[in-house]
């Protein structure tokens, strides 16, 4: 069976990912789900969540579905610790935890406004980073 997926490098995605591209990001995560193995597919797979949450925040002012979508992602990489395919999981775990927790601190009703834009520029420069081993 001819596989329809380009290849795509995790390490591209990753520096994508650390660049706060995180569309771009998501994306390529997602494409490199389609053809990794089973023991690399659930690492990719929650990378895309962080991605797509950390887009809908800084991109959508999601508050909820960002959060969402974090906690999914360390449900996952809590069994993958303390490293999988040269992946810090562990600090990654620490990172997002408290991000996610930065995140539910901040008001639900809050989407616009100088308020909001500076509380989301500060939140971009403390998001999570998948950092190699």
């Amino acid at each position: 069976m001819k596989n329809d997926f380009p290849s795509v490098s995790i390490d591209d995605a990753i520096a994508a990912f650390n660049r706060g591209a995180y569309f771009e990001a998501a994306e390529m995560f997602e494409t490199a789900s389609h053809s990794a193995n089973d023991d690399l597919k659930g690492l990719i797979v929650a990378f895309n969540q962080i991605a797509a949450a950390l887009h809908l925040r800084f991109e959508r002012g999601g508050r909820q579905a960002s959060i969402n979508l974090m906690s999914q992602a360390m449900l996952a990489l809590d069994d993958m610790k303390p490293a999988r395919a040269g992946v810090d999981v562990d600090r990654l775990c620490v990172e997002l935890a408290a991000y996610t927790e930065e995140v539910r601190a901040t008001p639900r009703d809050e989407r616009d406004g100088l308020k909001h834009r500076a509380r989301i520029f500060l939140e971009r420069r403390r998001a999570p980073k998948i950092n190699r081993l």
